[in-house]
């Protein structure tokens, strides 16, 4: 038997050199995708690792009694696997009512803290809406309060009024919408945040906005060398859009794109999403936009995110001196409650863009404090 390893640059390369070396009747034990080359392991390229075998004559062992599907010990427990369906059985409904309990202790705490906060009765339901969404329970009682100082008790009856009181508090919190800002010279904006938000969609997105809408030269250029797949998305968009796409495996790389490009009107930099809690991933980026030195960066994060993810997201990647915040999948949650939580935890940064979906160059807006607002307090059912 012969057993070979082999490296290349895709699958497909890998087999035809097994194919040429071992044979057609070459056996493949095992594939995956490896990292090669690179600084400090950061601008690694991707490869695909396979090893092969050939005269290889395997042999089968028929067992000569059936596997017995019960551990002796627990045959003699039970009798009949309809114990262990009765068991499984017992265990639903006792998560079931951990559920209910669960729920009833939060709806519990809920009414505790609306009625020891002093809530008027008519603002009881804005109150219930942004607890259901998710809102920061601070959030929540600096809205609540603002509002009920600023209304009369006529305001109370009046339902209309009571709505746009209670909005107008929520958009005061999100302050300024900031989308990226041209100046007259190259402007270089990069994109940072977890893995799996989003950001290369994001980027096709406004790629697609500034070069079909707004007459601007666009390239595109992608830092994640690390996900598979990552370059090749990125060029598809490119080649649909037909706008270039660059790709940096070293610092030497980033000097020759920038002076490739020095014509261009905008750079949107893509780079690899990693765990927040990856301190050695967060510096390794933050060496990397000092040295490309973009006008503004964006962090990315989807609004599926959980507010204890969000927190250690935005806290963690304060390093990387975002200012802007793009949001994404919106169509993926009925929660908007993070969008609020988000610039509060940021202290300071602006919400720039929302995305509702994978179509490119739709699916993307800037966002609105009116919108988010309304999304927030459920405008259809309060109006």
């Amino acid at each position: 038997m012969k057993i070979k390893t082999y490296v290349a640059d895709n699958v497909q390369e890998a087999f035809y050199k097994v194919k040429t070396e071992l044979g057609k009747d070459a056996i493949i034990l095992q594939t995956k995708h490896i990292k090669k080359g690179g600084f400090m392991g950061f601008f690694a390229k991707n490869m695909v690792e396979v090893v092969a075998a050939n005269d290889i004559n395997p042999t089968f062992n028929t067992p000569k009694e059936p596997l017995n599907p019960i551990l002796p010990d627990t045959a003699a427990k039970y009798e009949n696997l309809t114990d262990f369906v009765k068991i499984d059985k017992i265990k639903t409904d006792v998560e079931e009512v951990k559920n209910i309990l669960n729920k009833l202790c939060s709806e519990q705490k809920q009414q505790e803290i609306s009625t020891n906060f002093g809530i008027p009765l008519p603002l009881k339901k804005f109150y219930d809406r942004m607890f259901e969404m998710q809102v920061a329970s601070d959030i929540i009682h600096m809205v609540i309060s603002n509002a009920a100082n600023n209304l009369t008790d006529a305001d109370m009856n009046n339902k209309a009024e009571l709505y746009k009181m209670v909005k107008n508090e929520i958009v005061s919190l999100i302050d300024i919408i900031e989308p990226i800002e041209l100046s007259k010279e190259k402007n270089i904006i990069a994109f940072v945040g977890p893995t799996g938000v989003g950001k290369t969609t994001t980027i096709a997105k406004l790629a697609a906005h500034f070069s079909l809408y707004k007459n601007k030269k666009v390239a595109m250029i992608t830092a994640d060398t690390f996900r598979v797949g990552a370059i090749e998305q990125l060029r598809l968009y490119g080649d649909l859009l037909e706008i270039p796409v660059f790709v940096v495996y070293s610092f030497e790389d980033v000097k020759t794109i920038l002076a490739d490009t020095n014509d261009y009107d905008i750079l949107l930099i893509d780079t690899m999403g990693f765990s927040p809690n990856n301190r050695m991933q967060i510096k390794k980026i933050k060496g990397l936009l000092d040295y490309i030195n973009p006008n503004e960066i964006h962090i990315v994060i989807s609004a599926a995110t959980k507010n204890q993810d969000l927190v250690d997201i935005l806290n963690n990647y304060k390093e990387l001196q975002y200012k802007k915040i793009v949001v994404t999948k919106l169509d993926e949650t009925k929660c908007y409650g993070m969008l609020l939580n988000a610039i509060s935890i940021s202290n300071g940064c602006k919400l720039s863009y929302l995305t509702m979906g994978q179509n490119v160059p739709d699916d993307i807006e800037i966002a609105s404090a009116d919108k988010i607002a309304d999304m927030i307090l459920g405008e259809s059912e309060n109006v």
